[in-house]
């Protein structure tokens, strides 16, 4: 991603005959993201057999695979380490699936794997900046549902009553027709990045729509932070503070000293209204920890408990178990220590994919990283590094490789970008 961006002016005529324009082999994808934020909201279906999404999932990872193994790659190699690691949690997975025979670990392999189908399709299938422009207009349009149902909850009532413990600092949860609030915060945290990359490029013009103007932002900016404030999410006030500052950062040279001002305004009440209203609250377990007022193994909301639990397993595995994968000790908890119990994308893929392959993993993030900081366009630059951020920061306490919803295909469409020459 390094040449100059094309100059498309975005309307709806415009996405429109874009749209129309696509092959199957990427417009079946697009439906697919439009779609997506409703057939989310019958995972209760899976209940009482199979939901509409889990077939959804299903589809895509089948047509996902057929469509990539059939186009010829012209795309630049990635690490062999990266190559490795998938080598190893695809062995992982069959084995466990091998001993288990279960159906629902079937699912569990599906799903495992589906995130890296999704980084090859949109790697074979987005090849240039209007291609991926239109995607991250389509994502945009699909979170209008998701956003206006949150909007509803915030303004008139709650379409589920979930609340916090007290613990985790109490009040009401919204998580609307979804199974988590991942439901909203894939398309609070992703959109904001679409937006931002779209303002950044207009920034310069003197005509531009209105929408990417300053009052288009301040509306943006007003719906995140609202929207965020309001999931009461420990990790997504860490990513969205973050993405707010890479915002500021890469804009400084494009704004007036009187615009960067108000940005940077902006942003520091952000941050010490988070400090003063909210950090206390949504993490008092961690402080009482740090603070000595309770077990260590209560941070992170209890998941230092799960890991330590898991971990006394793991310590009896043999060492190829333990440098390979969890897969090769053929232990009656693996199943468990590679799925979406662990809470954290790290342990889970350590566990998944032993020492070695979570040092491969981690070297592969800190090549995104590399490539990212090598981007020349300041717009291309922040969507890449926002979006590895998001996997970064996520995967510490949340899933965002295996159960975050749309976040998943976001995530993955933009990242699938790296080292490649033809954008």
């Amino acid at each position: 991603m390094h040449k100059a961006v094309n100059n498309i002016d975005w309307n709806w005529k415009v996405y429109k005959k874009w749209f129309r324009t696509r092959p199957m082999n990427l417009k079946w994808m697009l439906l697919v993201i439009i779609a997506f934020p409703f057939f989310a909201t019958t995972w209760e279906m899976k209940k009482s057999g199979f939901s509409p999404l889990q077939v959804l999932g299903l589809m895509v990872f089948v047509f996902g695979f057929m469509s990539t193994i059939r186009k010829k790659s012209t795309t630049p190699t990635l690490t062999l380490l990266f190559y490795f690691f998938l080598f190893l949690l695809t062995v992982n997975l069959l084995l466990v699936f091998g001993y288990e025979g279960s159906f629902s670990q079937f699912g569990d392999t599906i799903r495992t794997l589906l995130p890296f189908i999704l980084f090859f399709y949109f790697r074979r299938h987005l090849n240039s900046v209007s291609d991926l422009e239109g995607f991250l207009i389509t994502f945009l349009i699909a979170s209008i549902f998701p956003i206006g149902t949150l909007f509803y909850e915030i303004l008139f009532s709650p379409i589920r009553e979930v609340y916090n413990t007290e613990s985790r600092g109490g009040g009401l949860r919204l998580s609307g027709f979804y199974a988590d609030l991942f439901g909203y915060m894939s398309h609070l945290i992703c959109g904001y990045i679409a937006y931002c990359y779209f303002y950044i490029k207009n920034i310069d013009k003197k005509n531009k729509h209105f929408a990417f103007g300053n009052m288009g932002f301040v509306v943006v900016l007003i719906i995140t932070l609202i929207g965020i404030y309001n999931l009461r999410h420990q990790a997504s006030w860490a990513v969205s503070l973050t993405i707010l500052l890479i915002f500021v950062y890469y804009i400084r040279k494009k704004v007036s000293v009187l615009q960067l001002f108000v940005f940077f305004i902006v942003l520091l009440g952000v941050g010490f209204y988070f400090y003063i209203e909210i950090f206390n609250t949504l993490f008092a377990k961690d402080i009482a920890v740090y603070e000595g007022g309770a077990k260590d193994t209560a941070a992170l909301n209890g998941r230092v408990y799960i890991w330590k639990k898991y971990f006394a397993y793991w310590e009896n595995f043999s060492i190829f178990a333990q440098y390979f994968g969890s897969g090769f000790s053929f232990h009656e908890s693996s199943s468990v220590m590679m799925s979406g119990g662990m809470h954290n994308d790290y342990v889970r893929l350590f566990f998944s994919t032993g020492i070695i392959g979570i040092i491969c993993y981690v070297f592969f993030l800190f090549q995104l990283l590399k490539n990212a900081v090598k981007i020349r366009t300041v717009e291309l630059k922040f969507l890449m590094l926002g979006s590895v951020m998001v996997v970064i920061m996520y995967s510490i306490s949340a899933l965002p490789l295996l159960a975050s919803g749309a976040m998943m295909y976001f995530i993955m469409a933009v990242i699938s970008q790296t080292n490649k020459k033809l954008l």
